[in-house]
This record gives structure tokens, sequence and C-alpha cells, in this order.
């Protein structure tokens, strides 16, 4: 939890702009500190903590310095000892689950062991959900159930578990499988501190007396209760120095909202202000078009950011035809990119979600660019609807393997029994053999075999439009998602997606293969060290934020994209606009959008967002 760092003497305060040095030279009472990207926040809090200790004498001890991950505590660290401040002594730095999980120790005598791993969390929640799916007779839908676990424990009962009746039972059998189990998850952590707290002030007050100083780096990301148990900690001495960006608030998923920044000024109304608007990371026409775009949210604190780097080249937007000429547009951009000396580590392409990256990966493989994925990557091809399309081409070029036909006999619906099916190849004639007294089968194997033929002689793209309205396919999949209890529009994206990779392929067994290399290559690059130097980042808007490159490729900037077709209230819209805000400021040197015309033979609308580009701000939009 600590961190010794000696030698040397601070920076002076005149290495840093007015409204750093504000920020750095307080010393008691509350204080927000509103940091735009790239404004210097981390240098901020570094600098604050020396001139903490070298300045006003505040015993290291008491400096307790919390942010969100343990990349960024390294990151903190290395920055303070940058600083080369003379006989630090000892700050405490430390995630929010860190410092907690040692505070929780010393009373509970708690162990690394008592903590549920990753994996044996999902298993648990699996198993919740089987033993409500048996209670209740029905299934559950394909639900990030954990993520509904850790976002109500994130609320901290401030707003009651779910109101979903389903899920506050999937809730209440996870915690008793939890309990039997005689395991807490890392949630659980933020609990229990919060309720140790509360029931033993004299605990509280050892703490209160240790820390007596609080910074806090990207404040905006805090949960209700995170933030509940900062304000104890803090105490009647209300030192509490928070730095953040309540544009760049993006896990409400989570339990964060943007909101946390107005309470803190409600809490408390004497906190100073201070607003780093100089953006030291981008070129000035991503800087306005980037604060252009965020204006537009209401729920917000005004800001006015300014580079102190050249305008740069304005923003591109790219219109295309459809994900293929995409695709193929940015690899051959990137391409020359890297031509012309730039570095692949120095290039990102940035998405909503892993799913949008498909098509643009494998122009990247065609193009032979090296490229990491830092979320575990979309395996397209291994979904359950391709396998469908994939068994169906096979059958179709007079492969008659058993398994093929077990798997889309009856996808639509024909009602051809398992027990049809004995023999490893099976055969069409071997079918009307087993159904010879019952014409009416005959005829569905007939018309079954008739679809082959028909697919048999056509292109991937035209076979697939074949098998999705003509045989029944697209039917199958509504009625399956109504009965698994899933959003019908996720599987017919999935549609378009395979749909669109077919087009440029001339035969079944062509595009068979190249879904055969496409996943290969990304099981490969999965075992690979992915934050290896030599590659182009492929990124979502989520993974993204906190990094910077000199060259973003933002993609599928499309309605129902960016934002996503499920962010319906302003609320949501709001997010998915700071969404695409901080995807934009990931830029040092030069922004692309792009956007399609056309997904699957429908037309798609260029995102809210890249019109916003071209729209003047209306009056009352925040400054």
């Amino acid at each position: 939890m600590t961190e010794k760092i000696g030698g040397g003497t601070k920076p002076p305060l005149s290495t840093y702009n007015e409204e750093q040095r504000r920020a750095i030279a307080h010393k008691n009472g509350p204080c927000m500190v509103l940091a735009g990207p790239g404004s210097g926040k981390t240098t901020v809090i570094a600098g604050r903590i020396c001139e903490m200790i070298e300045t006003h004498h505040i015993p290291p001890e008491e400096i307790l310095v919390i942010t969100f991950t343990k990349y960024a505590v390294k990151e903190m660290k290395e920055r303070f000892r940058k600083t080369g401040i003379h006989g630090a002594g000892s700050v405490t730095f430390g995630t929010f689950h860190g410092i907690y999980y040692g505070m929780l120790r010393q009373v509970y005598d708690l162990c690394a062991e008592q903590i549920l791993r990753e994996d044996e969390q999902s298993t648990i929640a699996e198993a919740a959900v089987k033993d409500v799916e048996r209670t209740n007779g029905t299934r559950i839908g394909d639900k990030d159930v954990l993520l509904m676990i850790g976002k109500v424990k994130n609320n901290g009962g401030f707003q009651g578990i779910t109101q979903d009746p389903e899920d506050r039972q999937v809730y209440h059998a996870y915690e008793k499988r939890k309990k039997a189990a005689g395991k807490i998850d890392f949630d659980d952590m933020l609990l229990l501190i919060y309720q140790l707290f509360q029931k033993r002030p004299d605990i509280l007050k050892k703490w209160q007396e240790r820390y007596r100083y609080i910074l806090i780096d990207e404040f905006q990301d805090c949960s209700r209760i995170q933030y509940e148990i900062v304000k104890m900690l803090a105490g009647q001495r209300r030192n509490i120095f928070v730095v953040g960006d309540d544009d760049q608030s993006i896990y409400g998923f989570r339990g964060a909202s943007p909101a946390i920044m107005k309470h803190f000024s409600e809490d408390y109304p004497e906190a100073k202000i201070v607003r780093l608007e100089i953006n030291y990371r981008s070129a000035a026409h991503i800087v306005a078009a980037s604060g252009k775009v965020i204006k537009n949210n209401k729920n917000r604190f005004p800001k006015d950011l300014r580079a102190v780097h050249d305008k740069g080249k304005p923003v591109h937007v790219q219109e295309v035809y459809d994900m293929a000429e995409e695709a193929d547009y940015v690899a051959a951009a990137v391409k020359e990119k890297l031509k012309s000396g730039v570095l692949p580590e120095e290039i990102a392409v940035i998405f909503r979600t892993t799913q949008d990256a498909a098509m643009t990966m494998s122009a990247f493989m065609n193009y032979s660019i090296p490229f990491f994925m830092k979320e575990k990557a979309f395996h397209l091809y291994e979904h359950f609807i391709a396998e469908d399309i994939k068994a169906y081409f096979r059958i179709a070029q007079g492969i008659r393997q058993r398994n093929d036909f077990l798997r889309v006999i009856n996808r639509p619906n024909r009602y051809i029994s398992r027990t049809a099916l004995e023999k490893e190849r099976t055969d069409f004639e071997d079918l009307r053999t087993f159904y010879c007294d019952k014409e009416w089968m005959i005829d569905r194997i007939d018309q079954m075999e008739e679809d082959i033929r028909e697919i048999a002689k056509m292109t991937p793209y035209a076979a697939f439009q074949y098998l999705r309205k003509k045989t029944g396919y697209q039917e199958f999949l509504c009625e399956y998602a109504k009965e698994k209890n899933l959003e019908q529009s996720d599987l017919l994206g999935i549609m378009d997606e395979i749909a669109e990779s077919m087009k440029k392929k001339e035969s079944l067994q062509e595009w068979i293969k190249y879904t055969d290399v496409y996943t290969n290559h990304l099981k490969e690059m999965e075992k690979e060290d992915r934050f290896t130097e030599g590659k182009v980042a492929f990124l979502t808007m989520h993974g993204a934020k906190g990094l910077e490159y000199r060259f973003v490729y933002l993609i599928e900037a499309e309605e129902g994209i960016v934002p996503h077709r499920k962010a319906i209230r302003d609320g949501e819209t709001e997010e998915e606009r700071r969404l695409f805000y901080v995807a934009m400021t990931r830029a040092k040197e030069q922004l692309t959008i792009s956007y399609v015309r056309q997904k699957n033979g429908k037309d798609v609308h260029p995102s809210r967002f890249v019109q916003e580009l071209f729209t003047p701000l209306h009056p009352r939009a925040s400054r």
C-alpha cells in the first residue's frame, strides 16, 4: 500500500500553468479539480503531494492517494518519483479495493484466498441463474449477471436492489451460494468497509487520524458507495482533493455517474473549484472539434478547453459505401502511414464494441499490418449463426457430415427427428427412406434439398440472402430470440456483420476458408503479449480511456452504433456522447472519423455526434 520515494527537490511552481499552480498550492479543505483531456492531471497530483510535504510540512504518511487501476497506481508512483522530492518518506498509493482490503485485513484477518477469483465468481453466478430458472420454470436471457450484481453493490443499497424481480432473485441466489462457499467478491469489500465504519466509529477515527489528507484521481469514475466511504474518511477535517472530468464519465454500467461531481459541490459547498482547461495533448483542430461535440451535453460543468499546439490537420470525416469499403479505406490509410515512417504503436483504431471491429481486423490481415486487440476479441465466425451458415454451405458443397445435418436440419424447424440421422454420412435419400410413410415429411425434405441445390449455384452473399429470406432461417432466429429471451436486434446485427464479410468472396468454399484463417489469426494473436511494440492498437471506446496516439481512426460512427441503439433515455445518450468524446480526444496529431451509408442493403445514417461537428451549437448549450 505504501511507497517510499527519496532524493532531490521538487520542481518550482513556475513550471506549471496558472490553474495548475492554484491546484498544487491548495492546502486545507475540499478542492475539486476539473481536468480536461491532456490537461496534466497526474502532474498536478504529483506536484501537490510534493508541495504538501516540502512547503506545508505535512507528514507523508498522512497522505492517501486513491485511483482506479493498478496501472494508474504504478504510473502515479512513477510520476511522483520523477519529481525528485527529497525525503518524501511514505505516501500511501492504492486502488479503492487495495486500500480497503488492507483495512479489512487488520480487523477481520481477511486473506486473498477468501476473495473470489473471476472464474469462481462466474461459476457461482451461472449456478445462481440456474437456481432461479429451476424455481421459475423459465429461461433467463443472456444478461450480464455479474455486471448487475456489481452495480447493485456499488450503489451500496442506496437505491435498493434492482427493481427487476428476476434480477433480485438472481442477486439473492448468488449471495446465498457465495456465503455457502465462505467467500466474498471484490465489491463486497466496499460494503464491508462501509458497514464497519458505520458500526465502529473507533476504527473509523483511527483511519481518519492516519490519513488526514485524501487525494482521488479519476473522481468521475467513483461509484456512490466509494464516494460515501471517502466522505467518512475525510470526516470533519474535510481535506479531500478530487481530480476528474465529468465529460469523461463513461462507466454508468457499473455504477459511476458524472453526477458524483455535482454531489461533491453540494456536500462541500466551500470547496475550491479549479479548471484545468489547457490541453497539452492534441492539435487545436482536435480540441475544438471534440469540444463542439461535448458541449451538446446539458448535464456537465462548463469548460472551455484550448490547445497549446498548432491547429494541425482538420478532423477528417470519411463517408464510405459499406463496411468492407470502410475496412479497406482504414487499412490502406494505415499502410501508407507505416510506409511514411510512422511507427505502428503510434496508431489506434477505435470502435464502440469489439464486434464492430471484425471487418477492419480482417482488412488489416489482408494488408499484413500487425495489430493487437486490447480487449478480448469478438469471435464472429464462432457465433452459432456463423456455424449454422457454414454447415449449410458445406452441405451445399456436397459434404454429407452427420453433425452438419444435425446442426441445421431444424433451423428452421422441419420436424425431422435426430433418429433419422443415424449414419455418419447422411444423405437426403436416407431421410426420405426413414420417412417413406409420411408424405408431408417427404415434401419438407424435398424442399430442403431444393434449397441446398439453389445455394450451391450462388456466391456466398447471394446464398446467404437466399438462406435468411427464402428458407425461413431469419424467422427461426426471431423465434429463437423470443424463446431464449434475447435481443432480436442483436442476432440480426450478427447476421448483417456476417453478410458484409461475404461480399467479395466468389465461392462458398472461399468464404469458409476465410473464416477459418481469420479465427485462427485471432487466437494466435490472443496468445501473444497484447502490449508489445510494433503493432497498431485496436481499442473499444471504453478501452481507449487514458491512452493517447498520434493518429486515431474512429470507425463505424453511425446511428445505432454510437449512440448505441439501446441508449434511449437522455442520460444514456449523454453517456454515449461522452464515450465518443473520449475516443476523439485520444488523438494527438490527426483524427479520422468514418461512417458507412449502407449495411446489408439498408440505408444507415451518420451518428448524430458526427453531424454535431457540422452543426452550429444551440445558444443554450454549455459553453
